[in-house]
Formats: structure tokens, C-alpha cells, sequence
């Protein structure tokens, strides 16, 4: 993990060294700079510059989260499903990235439903100058937003129209209004200009660690997602299983199902064949969970290439809840888009990474009181085995102590 890296620059900054920066970050500086304030607090009260770190990455972010996405989700029992949710939960309790990051693009994401556009644009800033690839999802908010405001043009009462023709009937809605666009998100589309100009000069997205973090085609990540996103898809697991069934049974009459299934098994097959991406850190870090998944499963041939059946599966069950569930076509596609390029320039496999993705499918998700209850339930289940293997099994490797981390 690269909290030591967070702490000594943050260490650094408390010092008043402002010149100096670890080589090993690869992220700017909105962690130390927001944080400053309540560490020097926190530190006069006798709290240690570590206990003051994670203190605030674990309380005030969190907390700040669950409020906003209350009022974003409407649901209070969702926000907590979230909160707790497994890829992003033990990440709290560390001086890291990812918290503020999430905590940062929920707030942008709320003003930007409630119309406040501008202190929306400062968060997104904010946001981006905490992890860079929020860029993407910055870009995703405006056209979600807009999208929203525009739901009625993009209603259509014949199901047979393929998912194409509602693409190109979005491209042509937001071709005919650029300039309503341009005044309604300026001070987002100057971020993303100010963003354009710093890949210029810094030479790629990373701050420092280049070598261990240099942008690849990673296409088999979106094969690791997949799973993840069948679990939480916008429905009910009950509804899940009924379109599950649906498809299963459609496979295995239909020749044209089949036809369909196996050019997409193809597909998964070339992609976890010529795009799969083998980072030395997946290799050699035993202390994450991603490293026992390679080694026992996914550095097997049998099992990698044998999962593309149920990647295809999936594949198929989700484009079937596409075309019957019209009303979020275009949501759903939106999101696909932004996730896939998310995830595929990314060289390591981090269950992390999937977790914004999930925010907004989170958003759009409609589940049963009862299913919320079961799955905060199984989450907390999760999250205390996870924290109680990190606290309690210890082993020895090549640092003074080594702990199982997700």
C-alpha cells in the first residue's frame, strides 16, 4: 500500500517543506491540502500525525459521503448499502486517495442535480486533484444531467428500435444544442481544459511512479467487472433471477440466441487472450487478495478462459434487461461507456477501481426494502472478516510485518 508515501509527503507539508514531493505519488496534492487544517488541529490535541490521517479518512469522509448520497439516492438504507460497500470500505481506515475522492465526486455530483453549477464545478476541480481519472466521471455527471433534463426527447413508444438508433438520436439532440450546452456546463468544460493542458505538459495522467503505472489496454478488466456489476445491477435480485431465467431459457431455444452467444463468447475469449495484462505487482505483493485470485485462478488457463462462458452469460443477461427495461436505455449505456473506459487503461486489478462505477449504478438502482437489508447485512459480514484478517493473520515477507489487505 502507498499510505507511507501519503504520510511522509503529508509529514512534509506539515513541516512547511511545500517544495518537496515523494516520487512514488502518482496523484496531486488535494489529499494534503484539504487535510492540513485538521491534522494541525488534530495534532494539538496529542493526536499523531497517523492516528490524525486516518482519523479523518475514516470518520469525516465517510460520514460526509452517507449525507450527500441520502439526498442523492433519496434512500438512506442505499446510502449506507454503499458506504459499506466491500471495494471501498477497508480503504477508510487508511491515509488514501480513494475516500476523498468518492467523498468529493458524490458532493459535485448532488450540486449538479440541484442546479448549482459553478460550487459544483469547484468540487469537480477538487475532485479531479485528488485522483486524475475523475475526469471521466466528471464528464459523465454533465451528460448525465443533461440527459436528465432532456429524458422526455429521448422517449420512444416502438420497442423495436434497435439500441443504435437511440445512440444516434442522442448524438443528433446534442449536435443541435452545443452552444446551450457550452453555457450551461462552462466551468466544467474548463476543467476538462485545464486538464487537456496538464497531460500536455506532465507528459500522461501520473504525477510520479511512472514505470509502475503506465497506461496499457487492459481490456480483460471489464471481464473482472463484469461480475460484480451482475450482482449489483439497478434491480432486485429477485427480478435478477427472473431475467436470468429468461435468457437462460431464450439460449437454449433459440438459434438466433445462440448465434448471438457465442459470437460474444468469441469476443471474451480474444479479449482475455491478446488484452489481459499481467502488472509485476499482481505477481510479487502477496499481501492483497488480488495476488491468491491470480495465482490460484486467473494464472490458469482452464480457469481464465473457461470464466468467458459466464462473461459471455452475463453479457447477454444484461443487454436482455437493456432491451426490455427501455425507460434506462440510455443511462445504462452512458454508464457502460464510462465505466469501460475507466477501467481498461488501468495495468492492475483493484476491486478499488470498481467502486465509482458502482456509485452510479447504485443510483440508478431500484431494490426492495427487504433486499437492502439483506445485502447491508452480507456487506458487514464482508467488511469485519476483511478487517479481522488484516488485524489478526500476520506473516512475514519482505517488510517488517505483512497483513492481508483487500
Amino acid at each position: 500500500m502507498d499510505e507511507e508515501f501519503h504520510l511522509d509527503q503529508m509529514q512534509h507539508y506539515l513541516d512547511s517543506d511545500f517544495a518537496y514531493w515523494n516520487p512514488k505519488l502518482t496523484t496531486p496534492p488535494m489529499l494534503y491540502f484539504l487535510n492540513y487544517p485538521f491534522i494541525v488541529l488534530l495534532s494539538k490535541l496529542g493526536f499523531s500525525t497517523l492516528i490524525a490521517c486516518r482519523i479523518i479518512n475514516t470518520f469525516i469522509y465517510p460520514s460526509i459521503t452517507f449525507l450527500v448520497l441520502s439526498k442523492s439516492f433519496q434512500n438512506t438504507q442505499k446510502a449506507l448499502l454503499f458506504s459499506i460497500l466491500p471495494t471501498i470500505y477497508f480503504y477508510n481506515f487508511l491515509f488514501y486517495t480513494d475516500t476523498l475522492s468518492i467523498t468529493l465526486l458524490s458532493l459535485s455530483f448532488q450540486l449538479l442535480q440541484s442546479k448549482y453549477y459553478f460550487i459544483s464545478s469547484i468540487f469537480s476541480l477538487c475532485s479531479v486533484m485528488s485522483r486524475q481519472t475523475n475526469i471521466l466521471w466528471i464528464i459523465y455527471i454533465c451528460i448525465k444531467d443533461y440527459l436528465d433534463q432532456n429524458q422526455a426527447k429521448l422517449q420512444f413508444k416502438d420497442p423495436r428500435l434497435s439500441i443504435l438508433f437511440h445512440v444516434n438520436a442522442l448524438l443528433n439532440m446534442i449536435l443541435s444544442d452545443i452552444k446551450g450546452i457550452v453555457r450551461k456546463y462552462k466551468y466544467h468544460i474548463f476543467i476538462l481544459i485545464l486538464f487537456i493542458g496538464f497531460l500536455y505538459t506532465n507528459g500522461g495522467v501520473v504525477l510520479g511512479d511512472k514505470d509502475n503505472h503506465k497506461l496499457v489496454f487492459h481490456a480483460a478488466q471489464i471481464m473482472y467487472f463484469l461480475p460484480v456489476l451482475f450482482i449489483y445491477f439497478p434491480i432486485n435480485w429477485n427480478t435478477l433471477l427472473q431475467y436470468t431465467q429468461l435468457s437462460i431459457k431464450r439460449l437454449l431455444l433459440s438459434r438466433n440466441a445462440k448465434f448471438t452467444y457465442l459470437v460474444i463468447l468469441i469476443i471474451c475469449l480474444e479479449i482475455v487472450h491478446d488484452w489481459t495484462y499481467i502488472h509485476p505487482f499482481i505477481l510479487s505483493d502477496n499481501r492483497h487478495y488480488v495476488f491468491y485470485i491470480w495465482r490460484k485462478i486467473l494464472s490458469k488457463e482452464f480457469y481464465r478462459y473457461g470464466l468467458c462462458f459466464i462473461y459471455a452469460l452475463i453479457i447477454v443477461i444484461l443487454s436482455r434487461i437493456l432491451i426490455i427495461r427501455k425507460e434506462q436505455t440510455f443511462q445504462l449505456i452512458l454508464l457502460f461507456i464510462f465505466t469501460l473506459l475507466s477501467l481498461i487503461f488501468s495495468p492492475l486489478i483493484e476491486p478499488r477501481y470498481f467502486s465509482i462505477p458502482l456509485l452510479f449504478f447504485y443510483y440508478h438502482c431500484q431494490f426492495a426494502e427487504q433486499t437492502l437489508k439483506k445485502q447491508i447485512t452480507v456487506f458487514t459480514l464482508i467488511n469485519c472478516i476483511i478487517v479481522y484478517v488484516f488485524c489478526e493473520v500476520k506473516f512475514s515477507c519482505d517488510f517488517p510485518q505483512c497483513r492481508f489487505m483487500f
